[in-house]
């Protein structure tokens, strides 16, 4: 029996768990796996600073234990909480989830809670279904990305073609027949299958327009010379009233998360004094000095996650070229833009 032959094109959590997942089910399998960039995980990457010596993560990520998917790969988020929130103005934190809802909608959704449809909540309700306390603990990226997706890799026969941008496609009646990309030309054989893990903004540059509007997220790193303590001595706490939604400690380093940003017109400069300020005054310090910061903005996080934007999302994975199936968080109509539907959106490929 011939080899299957796959090309996906894409080395982000998608692309990676799709080659995974292939070579499980069928160990001779061939795989070409495509990249444009010279880094695995789309926008969950890691990369070394060479200001900071430190190893620091594109943008927060952060797991709940019910994202079961996300939490079988990656490994080193093991520092798990309950969600913490504190109000501005109020001295203590508090756990209660639904007056925090608006908050909690835009760290899942990237998206304002009026706008997300009921469907897609009664999604999260599923996923958090039996409603245990520990469900709801969580546990953030800490400049391991990378490392943990490399043990996706840990499986033979599963290479990267780096620097590989596809630039346009060659189509006749219901099949791909080739992939032009920056480098060289890929022919696709008869029985061979092409799997797109691209985003959707360059899913629809290539094979059809897909007309999402996006949502942009900021986040920034603080360069601090110790850990920062927060209060009650917790990794993290969900703010609400204050200039960003999230604020992250771990050794020399204070990470802020600003979602559903689109409409912050702040410099780097006077967005970092701002946070900065605000965190000095929830950990009751005076602002003597902002620390070294680094702040880093994406303007197409996700797509805006709101009810027209769900219906414009696939129903399933197949495309109207028979050999052509697409993977990504924003493929899984219904769920939020994730880590876990990343690999959710691989697992529902036909292979």
């Amino acid at each position: 029996m011939a080899q299957k032959a796959y090309h996906i094109i894409g080395a982000g959590v998608a692309g990676l768990s799709a080659a995974k997942f292939i070579k499980q089910k069928f160990p001779r399998a061939t795989i070409y796996l495509y990249e444009a960039a010279h880094h695995i995980g789309g926008r969950a990457y890691s990369f070394f600073d060479k200001d900071w010596q430190l190893s620091l993560d594109n943008a927060t990520h952060v797991l709940l234990r019910a994202n079961r998917n996300a939490c079988k790969n990656f490994l080193s988020f093991n520092k798990w909480q309950k969600i913490y929130f504190q109000e501005k103005g109020q001295n203590s934190l508090q756990t209660a989830k639904w007056k925090f809802r608006d908050e909690i909608a835009e760290a899942v959704f990237n998206t304002s809670f009026e706008e997300i449809g009921l469907q897609q909540w009664l999604n999260i309700g599923k996923q958090l279904f039996p409603f245990f306390p520990h469900q709801f603990d969580a546990s953030f990226s800490q400049g391991n990305l990378t490392q943990d997706l490399m043990q996706i890799l840990q499986l033979p026969d599963i290479q990267i073609n780096y620097g590989y941008k596809l630039l346009s496609i060659e189509k006749q009646g219901e099949l791909i027949t080739k992939l032009f990309f920056n480098k060289r030309t890929i022919e696709i054989k008869e029985g061979e299958q092409v799997i797109s893990a691209l985003d959707s903004y360059n899913y629809g540059k290539i094979f059809e327009p897909t007309n999402f509007e996006y949502n942009a997220i900021i986040n920034i790193y603080f360069h601090t010379s110790m850990a920062v303590t927060l209060p009650k001595g917790l990794h993290f706490i969900g703010l609400k009233g204050y200039g960003a939604q999230w604020v992250f400690s771990f050794p020399n380093i204070l990470a802020v998360t600003i979602s559903n940003a689109n409409t912050c017109t702040l410099s780097d400069e006077e967005l970092a004094r701002l946070i900065w300020t605000e965190i000095c005054v929830l950990r009751g310090r005076a602002a003597a000095f902002i620390p070294e910061y680094k702040v880093l903005r994406h303007k197409r996080a996700t797509i805006k996650q709101d009810k027209l934007n769900n219906a414009l999302r696939p129903s399933s994975a197949q495309t109207k070229w028979a050999n052509l199936q697409i993977c990504g968080d924003w493929t899984m109509k219904n769920y939020p833009c994730c880590l876990d539907s990343a690999i959710l959106s691989a697992r529902r490929l036909k292979i």
